[in-house]
């Protein structure tokens, strides 16, 4: 028998008697430490609790990204943050504006005033992880010794795609199945989600509120936002997920979890049932040394690019605004996050635990002659691929992804390669994102009807022409080379992007419904100045995509030996590295210390006015009109006495990552108490190591959510449901 299989299964499938210190670990249901947590804090788990952990919490799924929602009413209302609904709510501001209502419900909140006024957000899914099999042996069964890497990608990545293939033909369109890594590969789940795809938007308070003190607040505590945002999901009276149509009805969900104003108190037990996006905690050191010296600062570099031209349209127009307002959200969150991470990984010094790490590990096997002959080469053919591989073709690869970034090339790209592989005569023979099981979301994507912005699409494209073009000799684009031949000596980056941009129709959805179907031959033959770019480009971005394959493949085989390493040396203490799959996490409401200064470990509503005011209660610090209007109405004896001492947000000492946004946290039992939103400056290197001495998830106090809903906006009858469901 293969000795990989045989600590596969010693190892990750005991992962249940860990016993941490801490309350570290992003755990898959089925290992959750029952006992150490029975231990620690008194909480016995029963088997129905798992199950509605396992059932109640959804994956949510939209254009502007993913977070998680819990399912908290029997009539499918789910609860998440306001950030992780914004796509939701910009889609809606959009189809309200197509109605001549000029209101823009990202500013100013939204309250439905029945189920009937509930709505539509477009391109939006909730998924439920119904299922998970082992599927290790069947994805590697086809590798041979001496097989070369090449090859090796290709027999999994085909072995991937029939199980996935055979389970959505066994499931139907209601479900969709992902073959997923657990510890980059060394475990493979075929996992299967049930869908709903008509998903509509309930209550939203002002952007203020979800986000008050903006960038300057975010990752930091103290906290003041009431970051909710409540959805409905609907299905059809046959059963039916399609998307939205009136005749559909709310989902009777097999279970939700119940929401409590019973509160937190510090010290109280509190568990997290959510989809943690990424974590590195069991990256070699040569991934460390390289993301912070390279691939940190350079996401940086670009992400500040990106958001300098979204932020310079987005001030032209207050359409424009809208518009842009989830990417603006998104990549200004994801660049606050990757400026504290790089700092935060220098002030850990990450590099060199990750050193000290590998050496005792090659101790470790020094000491097991038959371990070492199956490990002990893993640490040198891993640094061998940064050194060659990593950063061979970076900017190569940045060009291209600047290209495509415009919106006339991407979609120029993405329907004539959808119709060169619609013409393959075997599903088994198209690319595998291009296989027919996929075809409802290309589709979906394709036909966006969102507004293109000329002018910030050729801005987007000259920056890719201006990347492109300082390429050395040996790497130049052929499609850009092209293009620069044929407008001569004097073309420059913008020139070039304007041609392609100006003679293009592909940015009407009209003339992308005209093509959707088309054959390659339509494609061919066609004038369109972006058609012909695109048309160009796809065989550069097909090597580019096998390029990145068979590089992740050498990475991924050597992390998945060096995880089987460290299970072997640790024993039973490894869970797995966090991948956008539901995972739950285990500890407590705490405060903790800062600077030498103590945090306490919630914050109050009084706190808000005075630091509003403080600000001048303007910009990112002012407060919507409604909640001010509401405060003056009330009175300050009536506020001092009721509310200013109400909870606004907490911490606690949970387990969490991107993609835990929006999930419920709970106490012993399993009631919702707030909703997690952030984790603090000091968790930010988290996605590589734990620290529980000051690193903390951020939540919002579902008190104060729900005190603001019924108080302020008026959601009394929302609030009900949810209380008593």
């Amino acid at each position: 028998m293969n000795r990989m299989r045989v600590v596969v299964t010693l190892t990750l499938a005991t992962l249940g008697a860990a016993a941490l210190g801490a309350d570290e670990g992003m755990w898959r249901i089925d290992q959750l430490p029952l006992e150490v947590i029975a231990g620690k804090y008194g909480v016995r788990i029963a088997p129905s609790d798992l199950e509605r952990l396992r059932s109640a919490p959804v994956r949510l799924v939209s254009g502007g990204g993913g977070g998680t929602g819990t399912f908290a009413s029997a009539n499918g209302l789910i609860l998440t943050n306001h950030h992780v609904a914004l796509d939701c709510i910009r889609t809606s501001t959009l189809a309200e504006q197509n109605k001549a209502r000029a209101d823009n419900l990202i500013d100013s909140g939204f309250t439905a005033k029945s189920p009937a006024d509930e709505l539509p957000c477009k391109r939006f899914k909730a998924q439920i992880e119904l299922s998970a099999r082992d599927v290790t042996a069947e994805v590697n069964r086809g590798v041979t010794p001496g097989m070369p890497i090449a090859e090796i990608q290709r027999v999994r990545q085909a072995a991937r795609s029939d199980l996935e293939r055979a389970c959505q033909i066994d499931r139907g369109n209601r479900f969709s199945c992902n073959v997923v890594d657990f510890n980059s590969g060394a475990r493979l789940l075929l996992i299967t989600y049930e869908d709903f795809r008509d998903v509509r938007l309930v209550y939203a308070p002002e952007k203020q509120l979800g986000y008050f003190g903006g960038d300057e607040m975010n990752f930091r505590f103290p906290r003041y936002v009431s970051d909710i945002s409540i959805l409905r999901a609907y299905q059809g009276t046959d059963g039916n997920h399609d998307e939205y149509d009136a005749s559909h009805v709310p989902v009777k969900p097999g279970h939700h979890l119940r929401v409590t104003t019973s509160g937190v108190k510090e010290g109280d037990f509190t568990l997290v049932a959510g989809n943690p996006g990424n974590t590195n905690r069991y990256r070699e050191s040569y991934s460390a040394e390289y993301n912070l010296r390279k691939g940190i600062p350079t996401q940086i570099e670009d992400l500040e690019l990106q958001l300098g031209l979204l932020r310079k349209y987005a001030a032209m127009k207050p359409e424009y605004q809208v518009l842009l307002q989830s990417q603006i959200f998104g990549l200004a969150n994801t660049l606050k996050y990757q400026k504290d991470v790089l700092a935060a990984l220098k002030a850990t010094n990450v590099v060199a635990e990750r050193q000290r790490r590998e050496r005792e590990l090659t101790a470790f096997l020094d000491g097991r002659p038959d371990l070492k002959a199956e490990f002990g080469g893993v640490l040198a053919s891993q640094a061998a691929v940064y050194a060659n591989d990593v950063a061979a073709n970076a900017d190569l690869d940045a060009a291209l992804g600047w290209l495509q970034r415009a919106d006339v090339v991407g979609y120029g790209v993405g329907l004539y390669e959808l119709a060169l592989e619609r013409a393959r005569s075997s599903d088994r023979e198209r690319e595998p994102q291009f296989q027919e099981r996929h075809w409802p979301d290309i589709r979906q994507g394709l036909l966006n009807d969102d507004p293109i912005i000329a002018a910030l699409d050729e801005e987007v494209l000259a920056t890719g022409f201006e990347r492109a073009l300082a390429l050395p000799a040996a790497q130049r684009i052929p499609a850009v080379q092209k293009l620069a031949g044929k407008m001569g000596p004097s073309a420059t980056p913008r020139s070039l992007a304007h041609a392609v941009v100006g003679g293009s129709q592909i940015a009407s959805i009209d003339a992308r419904k005209q093509l959707i179907d088309a054959g390659p031959d339509r494609f061919e033959a066609s004038p369109d100045t972006a058609m012909a770019f695109a048309r160009d480009l796809l065989p550069s971005v097909r090597e580019l995509r096998q390029r990145t394959r068979i590089l992740n493949e050498k990475l991924l085989r050597n992390r998945s030996a060096f995880a089987l390493a460290l299970a072997a040396w640790k024993g039973t203490t490894l869970y797995p590295d966090a991948n956008f799959t539901l995972r739950v996490t285990y500890g407590r409401a705490a405060g903790y210390t800062s600077h030498g200064k103590p945090v306490p470990f919630t914050t109050r509503f009084g706190e808000m006015f005075a630091l509003a005011t403080s600000r001048g209660n303007t910009g990112d610090f002012a407060l919507p009109r409604q909640l001010q209007t509401w405060r003056q109405s009330i009175g300050d004896a009536a506020f001092g006495r009721k509310y200013a001492a109400l909870p606004v947000d907490f911490v606690s000492t949970n387990d969490i990552t991107g993609g835990n946004s929006g999930s419920a946290i709970l106490n012993r039992s399993l009631e919702i108490v707030g909703l997690i939103f952030d984790g603090n400056e000091e968790a930010m290197a988290g996605d590589w190591t734990y620290s529980e001495t000051a690193g903390r998830a951020l939540s919002t106090d579902i008190r104060f959510a729900l005190t603001i809903a019924r108080e302020v906006h008026g959601a009394g009858w929302i609030v009900d449901e949810l209380l008593n469901p």
